[in-house]
Order: structure tokens, then C-alpha cells, then sequence
């Protein structure tokens, strides 16, 4: 295979990641090299025992022969223990920093990106590329790596014994060569379509997953189960065509080698039979043959087995180069204590669109001081979602800025800036282990500290009735409970990180009213002094806060306080009671 600059330039990236390996990697080498070298030993000694013991009956060369090549077999066992001891650990952990660089990765990405893409395909398409890269660190690499120096023992061996046969063995090169490369072109062009295919299916299938409650409601579990063997059988054709490539390759190199080593058997036959070489020499020619035509059949293979990794390489490079939420210039980010934070926040000529030409927020400019109380409502897709994730720097303004204290947030160490504020978003979610663990979310939290929050969101009137209590575990996206018991731990955990912003997104839709009455007059009461945005309809959270924003194409419609809102906004009705048009 030829490296171009394409490739080169993967192969540096490659080189790059096995740098802290280096040392490991080079204790390996020198293990195969020596294990090698001794390995050339081996047909001298059977000569010896063949030629000067066996054919003139000498018993003392036999044993004494015999036991040298038993010394030398157990110091390369010997060799190959402590190379094994480095490889499998270079093996390993290569495979395991690949998957903790993409998985850290994957937590800095933007969110657009999962947006557009779904966990399948993300699983499939990083469990693919780490697991074709991972060759590069197999055994059989490090051993093709170093045999050349077996190869340049194998051909002083073959020179000694006798210059003509030499070249009969090295005609085989140019002729692997050749096939090896037009082999390799064809598989390079289907392991591209062969990941194209399956990162195709890894999306149907995630988007199959996630709405398998729609393929049971509407009985199209026939159309899916359709699709899925359409989209398989692409796959299975590619995996046949692979394999039989591989196959074909396997029997050009067994075929071209045996017809080398047919000649060698007659041309060695009929150079012994004149006298020309011993039979010991013959065998011992012929071990030599394999040292030499074996590593250069492994070599030239690399092209055909490294068609897998470059492309895969290649994709995971440009996965790791995608933009992240982290700015290159942290060191110049402010860093501040979220406990200093007073809440004032600024929109500038603030702009954004999704697609060139509709802007869903044009030139915003809105002051929310600190400890106010803001409602957000609009229609479906007035910008209220889009607002909030501005604020949460998921987005960032295309024009204008955003302040917060008179600082521009985007100047601000990322991690810093979200310690500030607590999110209860109506598409919550709620990971896979306790409640107590839902609810610290990573804080270093004592138990009253817990409970407090559990009792301030509600949580806690259901929570007291369970049998482990806080120890619950809650289930994948917090299944073993209630739609409102969900929100209510998810309550629990932004009062429980006592921010100076508090963000709620139709935080209490699955409340009671009771429940939902109790939380909302909290948030004149602890969180008096928090900044608090709110998505709500709902009269009895509007009456309560301090300004009300309605959103309408684009704009910011601000009123004073609910009985402004309604006294002036003909068309309030439509988002108070008609849901359907409220996100």
C-alpha cells in the first residue's frame, strides 16, 4: 500500500498516541530481536546434528548438540515470557486510553453533535474505529516490525550455504509484491464501504430502539424488521467479499511460497546428489528459506492488514479534531467562585438561527438583575429552549453577547460557569444508580445535606417510604419511579447544589398541586436571593415571579408583572391553557 501524504500524516497522529508506550514497546522489541537471533541458531545446530552425528553415528555430537539446542530453547522461552509481561500490557492499555480518550471527548463535544447523532451510532462507530486501530499494538505487528533483522540473518544463512538457491528464494518478492498491492487497494475500498454500511445501520438501529414504543403502538414492526435485513444484508454481502479476499490472499502467498519451496526441494536434490551440498545443508537451506520468505510476506502484508486500521484511523481522527465546548485558550479564561457570583445577567444584540436566514432570537437586549424572577413563555419554537441553552453556553450567539456580572460568559472557564447555575429541565434525566447518588450529582454532600434538598423538592415524602431509602437505585433514566417522582429527585439535585441561578424548564408539570404550590412559594423564600428563569404556562408560577418574557418571532415581548402581561397581551390565553402550543 503507498502512504501518501493522507496517510502519513494518520500514521504520525498514530505514532502519537503509542508515545507513552515507547519504552514498553521498545523492551518488546528487543525481546522478539534477541528471541530472533537466537532462532538462527537453531538450523546451524540441526546440521550439525544431522551431518557430524546422525549420518557418521556419532553419539557424543548428538547429545552434546542436543543439549545446546535444549539451553538455547528454554533461554528463548525464557525471552518470550518477558516479552509477553510488556506486550499484553501495552496491548491492553492502548485499547483502554483510546477508549477514555473518545469517551472524554465525547463529554467536551457540542451538543449539536448529539443532536445529530444517537448513542447507537456513536457505540458502533467508536467500538469499530478503537478496535481496528488497536492492531497497530497486536503481536503480529511487533513481530513484522522487527523481523528484518531475521530476514538479514535468514539471507546471511542462505549466502553461506549456497549464493544460487539465494536468488531463487528472493524471485518471490517482486511477484508479492505486486499481488500484495492490488490487494489491498480492493480491500481499502470495501472496508470504506463496510463502515459506511454500518455506521448507517448503527443509526437506523438507535433510531429504531428509541422509538420501539411507536413500532408497537402503529404494528410496523414487519416495515422495521424489513428494513433491518435490507440494511443487514449490505453488510453480511461486504463481510463475503472480504473474507474471500482475505482467502485469496491466504492461497497466493501458500501457492507462490510452496512453488518456491518445490524448487528449492529439486534444485537442493540436484546440487546434494553432485556433491554441491550436504543434506544437512539442504535442511538447514531450507529453514533458512522460511526465515527470509515468511517476515517479507508479513511485511509486504502489512499494506493489505493496515487497509483496516488507516481508514478507521482516519475517521476516529476526525472525530477527535471535531470542535469542542472548551476553548483552546484556557489558560486566559477567568476563573471564578460561584459563591461570589451576584446573578446579574445581560443580553447584548444577542442573535441566533439554526439555518442561515431565520433567526430564532434577532438582536436580543434584556437585563435580569440579581435575585429576580423571570417567566419565559411562548408558542412551539418561539426560542424558549434556545434561550436557555445560550445561557447554558450549549450554544453560543452569533451576534451579541452575554454577561454575566458585567463578564462576557464565553471568557469564562467553562466548568466555573455552569457551577453557577442549576438546570430542571422537563427532558430530564436520571442515571442508572441511587438516589443519594442522583442527587449529590459528584458533590462530596453529607446526608443532611441530602435530605434537605429531598425535603425542599418533595422528594423525600416519597423517598422515606422505600426500603433502602437514599441507598434506591433508580433505573435507567430513573424507570423504577414515577414521572413525578422523577422530577422531584431532579429538583432535589439542583436544590442541592445551592447555585446562584436556578433554571426550570417545565420543572413541575408531573407535580401535584399541592406539591407544585409548596415549591413555588420557595422560590420566594430560599431562593429569594437566587436568579431564577422559569418555562412555565402556568398562572400560579407567573403570578409569582417578577417579569414575564413572552417569545414571538424572534423578539422578547418584557411585561412588569403578571397583571401588566395580562391586561396588555391580548393573546395570553393561547399560552396559558392551550398546552399543545407551549413547549
Amino acid at each position: 500500500m503507498l502512504i501518501n501524504n493522507e496517510n502519513r500524516t494518520i500514521m504520525k497522529r498514530l505514532f502519537k498516541f503509542l508515545k507513552p508506550y515507547f519504552r514498553k514497546i521498545s523492551v518488546v522489541f528487543v525481546c522478539i530481536i534477541a528471541s530472533a537471533g537466537i532462532n538462527l541458531l537453531l538450523p546451524l545446530l540441526s546440521k550439525q546434528i544431522m551431518d557430524n552425528g546422525l549420518l557418521v553415528k556419532n553419539f557424543d555430537i548428538v547429545v552434546r548438540f542436543s543439549l545446546l539446542t535444549l539451553t538455547i530453547v528454554l533461554i528463548e522461552q525464557a525471552i518470550g515470557l518477558l516479552e509477553t509481561k510488556y506486550f499484553s500490557y501495552v496491548n491492553a492499555v492502548f485499547q483502554y486510553s483510546l477508549q477514555k480518550m473518545a469517551f472524554k471527548h465525547l463529554q467536551r463535544l457540542k451538543l449539536q453533535y448529539f443532536n445529530n447523532t444517537n448513542f447507537s451510532e456513536i457505540m458502533s462507530n467508536v467500538g469499530i474505529d478503537v478496535g481496528n486501530i488497536s492492531r497497530i499494538c497486536d503481536k503480529g505487528t511487533f513481530i513484522v516490525i522487527s523481523q528484518i533483522f531475521r530476514i538479514i540473518g535468514g539471507l546471511f544463512g542462505l549466502l553461506i550455504i549456497d549464493w544460487k538457491l539465494t536468488l531463487v528464494v528472493l524471485f518471490v518478492i517482486p511477484i508479492r509484491c505486486f499481488t500484495v498491492k492490488i490487494m489491498a487497494k480492493k480491500r481499502k475500498a470495501m472496508i470504506n464501504k463496510f463502515i459506511e454500511y454500518n455506521s448507517d445501520f448503527a443509526s437506523w438501529y438507535g433510531d429504531a430502539i428509541s422509538g420501539i414504543k411507536e413500532i408497537k403502538l402503529w404494528g410496523i414492526d414487519r416495515i422495521k424488521t424489513g428494513e433491518f435485513i435490507k440494511k443487514q444484508r449490505s453488510i453480511v454481502k461486504m463481510n463475503i467479499k472480504m473474507s474471500f479476499l482475505d482467502k485469496f490472499n491466504e492461497c497466493t502467498e501458500t501457492l507462490l511460497f510452496q512453488g518456491i519451496n518445490c524448487a528449492l526441494y529439486v534444485l537442493g536434490a540436484y546440487i546434494a546428489f553432485r556433491n554441491g551440498l550436504t543434506i544437512g545443508g539442504v535442511f538447514a537451506f531450507l529453514t533458512y528459506s522460511t526465515y527470509v520468505l515468511g517476515p517479507i510476506s508479513a511485511i509486504l502484508n502489512i499494506g493489505y492488514n493496515f487497509t483496516n486500521i488507516i481508514p478507521s484511523a482516519k475517521r476516529f481522527i476526525e472525530f477527535l479534531d471535531m470542535e469542542t465546548e472548551l476553548q483552546a485558550d484556557n489558560k486566559n479564561l477567568i476563573r471564578l467562585d460561584g459563591k461570589e457570583v451576584c446573578g446579574n445577567i445581560k443580553f447584548q444584540e444577542v442573535s441566533f438561527s439554526y439555518k442561515n436566514g431565520e433567526k430564532i432570537l434577532n438582536k436580543i437586549n434584556l437585563n435580569i438583575n440579581s435575585g429576580e424572577k423571570i417567566a419565559i413563555i411562548g408558542a412551539n419554537g418561539s426560542g424558549k429552549s434556545t434561550l436557555i441553552n445560550l445561557v447554558l453556553r450549549f450554544y453560543k450567539p452569533q451576534e451579541g453577547k452575554i454577561l454575566i456580572d458585567g463578564i462576557n460568559i464565553d471568557n469564562i472557564k467553562l466548568r466555573d460557569y455552569r457551577s453557577m447555575i442549576s438546570v430542571v429541565s422537563q427532558d430530564l434525566y436520571l442515571f442508572n444508580t441511587t438516589i443519594e447518588d442522583n442527587i449529590s450529582a459528584g458533590l462530596k454532600l453529607d446526608d443532611s445535606a441530602i435530605n434537605k434538598a429531598a425535603i425542599k423538592s418533595g422528594a423525600y415524602d416519597f423517598i422515606k417510604d422505600m426500603p433502602l431509602k437514599y441507598k434506591s437505585k433508580v433505573g435507567r433514566n430513573g424507570s423504577k419511579l414515577s414521572g413525578g417522582q422523577r422530577q422531584k429527585v431532579a429538583m432535589a439535585r439542583a436544590f442541592a447544589r445551592k447555585s446562584k441561578i436556578l433554571i426550570l424548564d417545565e420543572a413541575t408539570s408531573n407535580y401535584d398541586i399541592e406539591s407544585e404550590a409548596y415549591v413555588n412559594q420557595m422560590l420566594t423564600t430560599d431562593f429569594k436571593d437566587s436568579t431564577v428563569l422559569v418555562i412555565s404556562h402556568k398562572p400560579d408560577i407567573l403570578k409569582m415571579v417578577n417579569k414575564i418574557w413572552v417569545m414571538d418571532s424572534g423578539k422578547i415581548n418584557e411585561f412588569e408583572n403578571y397583571n401588566d402581561f395580562e391586561s396588555n397581551y391580548v393573546q395570553y390565553k393561547d399560552f396559558l391553557y392551550k398546552e399543545k402550543s407551549v413547549i
